[in-house]
């Protein structure tokens, strides 16, 4: 889903295009003058702009250098309702995408926004991001910096979703210092650590005297966000009153300090995340839903470790060189062996849980050059060979040998063999079981995030849930 605005004084036109992109699953912003056009802009971020060219007050060309200069760096596509070859060249040469008239065809004005937003999100994906720590390059890994590249380049409020572990801090940093707000703080709020009473004055400060104890003016964390990022790590912990308090900041963007009489305007990006199904707690009544969908303009599904054997290497070699160097211990490569029991470990835990266990490891073998399993501690060892076998039972068991077609009385008792087909057939069944039940539980119901990860379309992965009687709690919401 694209964000759109269409900018056009023709009333008629103007929702007649409005309704053609909202029914391709767009969210469409309307504005019939540039005064209009330019208070939208301001107020929210856009990924394509239908821009006409005469309006009330003025021209549509004026707008369009600042409109370009917008921190999203939207797509600009001029719209016009009399062919002028002198306005295509100059809308192209101030930088407009495509120049379309209002007689074209319905199929040619949606051609045009599919194009401008495949090439917005081809010039999104080419550019390069700063990983701000983080590790890896699997294909899940690289899906969840993509998106994280084109989050950063817009203003748009972010939710980051995943397992507890799998490095939502450091994604949501990477947003920060990937946008135009670098320059300026990243504020982490821990949401678990907040209580009714502490809120007040943690995130909006207090004046010198306002209760007890306040012996000189103290600025909250929202001060030092201004201008730059607030992270609310497990926004999924605040009570409804603090949601209801939090709501009130987002929609004015001003606050009070405890003790003070004025409104203060504050100016921030908001990123927050949560290990929980915040959809579930809405429909639980735990999480205000007004909330819920300001938080959630763009949605990041972080992928678990056990998503990513293939990450597992690079990621020990990483931590391990920092743990080493951090305790002046000599440089340390975990054995294959030790590799591979990591593959066949599920990782609750885990990123956070993976450098737990190189610490617990480079401590039980300070001057080994290479980890083996046996360097594991008692404790840890056991997990992991349980974890072992208990995959091994789930595995299904490989096929016999088939005997020699001589005749002999064991074999006549021997159980027998499906054909070729059937057996196929049955394996590929259990294997399309297996693959959506761990879909259904890595996205908890999301089907957007589910054909994100999955790669699958819409209508084939409803087929396959079909299929097998599955259900996707929850199908009918995206993110």
């Amino acid at each position: 889903m694209a964000r759109i605005l269409v900018i056009d004084d023709d009333a008629f036109f103007r929702e007649f295009l409005s309704r053609l992109l909202a029914a391709e699953g767009h969210a469409i912003t309307r504005a019939g003058t540039l005064d209009a056009a330019a208070r939208a802009a301001g107020e929210a971020d856009f990924d394509l702009i239908f821009l006409d060219v005469r309006l009330p007050d003025g021209s549509g060309l004026d707008l369009l250098p600042r409109l370009r200069a917008l921190p999203g760096e939207p797509e600009v596509v001029i719209i016009t309702g009399a062919g002028d070859p002198d306005g295509a060249e100059l809308a192209i040469m101030s930088g407009a995408w495509d120049y379309i008239e209002k007689t074209a065809s319905q199929e040619a004005l949606r051609l045009a926004c599919l194009r401008a937003l495949r090439f917005r999100e081809k010039k999104q994906d080419s550019l390069p991001v700063r990983r701000a720590g983080i590790i890896g390059g699997g294909p899940a890994m690289e899906r969840a910096l993509r998106q994280m590249g084109r989050a950063a380049r817009s203003q748009a409020n972010v939710l980051l979703l995943g397992e507890t572990g799998t490095g939502k801090e450091l994604f949501a940093r990477a947003i920060h210092e990937n946008s135009s707000r670098s320059e300026a703080e990243c504020v982490v709020v821990d949401c678990a650590g907040l209580t009714e009473s502490l809120l007040p004055s943690e995130l909006f400060g207090h004046r010198k005297g306002a209760f007890t104890g306040a012996s000189a003016d103290k600025p909250g964390l929202l001060a030092r966000a201004h201008g730059g990022t607030l992270f609310l790590d497990e926004v999924s912990e605040m009570s409804l009153e603090m949601q209801k308090g939090f709501l009130r900041l987002l929609e004015s963007r001003t606050y009070r300090p405890v003790g003070d009489n004025r409104e203060i305007a504050v100016d921030f990006r908001l990123v927050c995340a949560s290990n929980r199904d915040l959809a579930a707690m809405v429909a639980a009544g735990s999480f205000r839903e007004d909330l819920y969908y300001r938080i959630r303009s763009v949605t990041i599904l972080l992928p678990p470790l056990r998503d990513m054997p293939e990450e597992l290497p690079e990621l020990a070699e990483h931590h391990l060189t920092r743990i080493c160097r951090a305790g002046r211990l000599p440089l340390k490569t975990p054995a294959p062996e030790l590799l591979e029991l990591f593959r066949q470990y599920g990782w609750p835990g885990n990123i956070r849980e993976l450098v737990h266990v190189l610490e617990a490891l480079s401590a039980a073998a300070p001057l080994e050059s290479e980890l083996l399993p046996s360097h594991l501690p008692r404790d840890l060892r056991v997990r992991f060979v349980r974890s072992r076998v208990a995959r091994g039972r789930k595995e299904p068991a490989a096929p016999a040998a088939v005997a020699a077609p001589a005749p002999s009385p064991r074999a006549a008792t021997a159980p027998a063999l499906p054909d070729w087909n059937a057996y196929k057939r049955d394996a590929h069944d259990r294997v399309e079981r297996e693959y959506l039940a761990a879909l259904i539980a890595a996205v908890r119901g999301n089907v957007r995030a589910a054909m994100d990860l999955s790669g699958l379309s819409q209508s084939r992965l409803y087929g396959l849930l079909r299929k097998h009687g599955l259900g996707l709690s929850g199908a009918d919401r995206e993110t």
